[in-house]
């Protein structure tokens, strides 16, 4: 009987493998991968499209293959053991999200880039239908105490190791600025190119783990938190307690040098509705207790903030600093733009250099070779001069701008030397708050005119930024601070998959977050925490929460979505 009952753990361990390679291997995997985006093809991307990835390629097929063996196993366990299978009812809306990402696939765009994945993402199809199996996975699979129990194991040890890894970051000796470390993650060939790229991601003291961008890792160390807080909340064993309580409060510290304002928002709301599920602090009437605990917290990064240089609260309030350039468009009889609301007209004509107010008729000339002072800022200026060809320099909003003239027509001449027009692009109507969320605004007022177009099938995974009106030059001038920036992504999960997958995708999974929302609030709120499921059910609810509320202002990425989709099926697991 003992022999038996040692099997039967075995085997239950083996079945919690897939999702312990998600929580636990898959945000540590990083690995130089050397590919070409396609984007050459573009007047407004450079000629040599091969580009390095260490944090996105590897981790998007190591999704697939787990994804793949946690398929046969549902289809082993559910075609074997029919009896044991769960109610598939709650997962009907993310079966037809699968469906239009498909047919989002074939009717892709750029197929290439669909299927495989592309350009700072690859998200492909494969990894947005392993999301759904890893999740149904998670919810068939999660059954006994032990199951729950060795999900939190997987928990606390990556939190001990982004701790670890975060701790150096903090303080300045990021681990991947060691040659050794680097060597580790290319061959020795690849490190004479790429070796030193990795620590020039990002500067200062901003915490991002192994998941490129500090918002990544806000997002995911604000989910970590969410289950370590609770159990920290709910453990009656001292020693339990206090463990849990350091590591919660070792995430919540790293949080906050990942200066992510949408982490920030989303740690308050998970401390927040902990207090308000938790029946324990409830019935004591200790509620009041969180403002004050909030308030403390908030106090003490404050001074540390303050005596780091302010780099998190110079962030805080967005302010409308940008250049008041509106327009800028190429044409034929010159280079017309609007600033601070007046129309201005540039050309060449007769080896001189004219620039006249259109509403004024104000006009201004410099012969080829002198400077022209412009009226739009004090340092705006412009030169006609011969190269190749002749060729307008234009320095406006700090930037420089190379314009000539071909078969009788301006064009904007690129960092790569390629030529594009400049022209005017649809946008949505934001009143001026283009500049909020880090210029998000901008990005989000572009988007939202492809929408119309997407309401049943999207453009195909992976495809955002070839979509995206990237020769809106005067925009990017003004919120991405460089005419050449490629913009990937909305900075709204919402947005890039209605552009991605179509609207009606967007709406299967909302109708799959309300189920999720409904379920657990009725199944955890005010209820006895007195197993590991309810509380670690409880923990991954509030894990969840705390992503959907976050990708309002970031993206689905392979470095925090997996981690979403083991939690939701967990939460559904614990609640039905």
């Amino acid at each position: 009987m003992k022999k038996n009952t040692q099997k039967k753990a075995a085997y239950m361990w083996d079945l919690m493998i897939p999702l312990l390679l998600m929580i636990c291997i898959l945000p540590l995997l990083v690995h130089l991968a050397v590919y070409r985006c396609g984007y050459s093809q573009y007047d407004w991307y450079a000629a040599d499209d091969l580009l390095p990835d260490f944090y996105c390629y590897y981790k998007s097929y190591f999704i697939d293959i787990v994804a793949a063996f946690a398929l046969i196993i549902l289809a082993f366990r559910m075609g074997l053991y029919k009896e044991d299978t769960k109610q598939i009812r709650w997962f009907y809306p993310l079966f037809v999200y699968v469906l239009f990402v498909m047919l989002s696939t074939i009717f892709s765009m750029n197929q290439t880039a669909s299927v495989h994945g592309n350009f700072e993402s690859f998200e492909s199809v494969f990894v947005l239908i392993g999301y759904v199996v890893l999740a149904f996975y998670a919810y068939q699979m999660m059954e006994h105490e032990k199951d729950y129990q060795i999900i939190l194991y997987g928990v606390m040890g990556i939190s001990g190791v982004f701790g670890i890894v975060g701790l150096f970051q903090v303080f300045h000796c990021d681990l991947m600025q060691f040659a050794w470390v680097q060597k580790l993650l290319m061959s020795a060939e690849e490190y004479e190119t790429y070796g030193g790229m990795i620590e020039d991601t990002f500067s200062g003291n901003n915490v991002y783990l192994s998941l490129y961008n500090p918002n990544y890792a806000g997002i995911v160390l604000c989910m970590l938190f969410a289950v370590l807080f609770v159990m920290a909340l709910t453990e009656t064993q001292k020693k339990r307690k206090i463990c849990y309580t350091v590591i919660a409060g070792l995430m919540m510290f790293l949080i906050w040098y990942t200066y992510s304002r949408a982490s920030l928002l989303a740690l308050i709301v998970v401390i927040v509705l902990a207090g308000a599920f938790l029946k324990p602090i409830r019935k004591k009437k200790k509620l009041w207790l969180l403002p004050l605990l909030l308030f403390a917290a908030g106090a003490f990064f404050i001074v540390i903030d303050v005596a780091g240089g302010s780099k998190y609260l110079s962030r805080m309030i967005d302010t409308n600093d940008r250049e008041p350039l509106s327009s800028m468009t190429t044409e034929k009889n010159g280079i017309f733009l609007c600033y601070d609301g007046t129309d201005y007209r540039i050309w060449a004509e007769n080896e001189q250099l004219y620039c006249r107010n259109l509403t004024t008729e104000d006009e201004l000339y410099a012969d080829m070779g002198e400077e022209l002072s412009l009226p739009m800022e004090d340092d705006a200026k412009a030169v006609y001069i011969q190269e190749e060809q002749p060729e307008i320099l234009l320095y406006l909003a700090e930037t420089t701008l190379t314009f000539i003239r071909k078969d009788g027509t301006y064009y904007y001449k690129n960092f790569a030397g390629k030529i594009s027009s400049m022209s005017d692009v649809k946008a949505a109507d934001l009143h001026g708050l283009e500049y909020l969320g880090s210029a998000r605004g901008y990005i989000w007022s572009r988007t939202i005119p492809l929408l119309k177009s997407h309401l049943l099938i999207g453009s195909g995974p992976d495809t955002f930024a070839e979509l995206f009106p990237q020769e809106d030059y005067a925009g990017k001038i003004v919120y991405a601070d460089s005419p050449d920036v490629v913009i990937e992504k909305a900075h709204n999960d919402y947005l890039t998959k209605w552009v991605q997958t179509g609207g009606i995708s967007v709406l299967c999974i909302l109708i799959f977050y309300v189920i999720l929302l409904r379920m657990g609030k009725k199944k955890f709120y005010l209820a006895d925490m007195d197993s590991m499921q309810m509380r670690l059910g409880l923990g991954c609810y509030l894990a969840c929460i705390s992503y959907m509320l976050a990708n309002l202002f970031n993206d689905s990425t392979v470095q925090t979505s997996p981690l979403f989709w083991v939690f939701a099926g967990i939460v559904l697991s614990a609640a039905g």
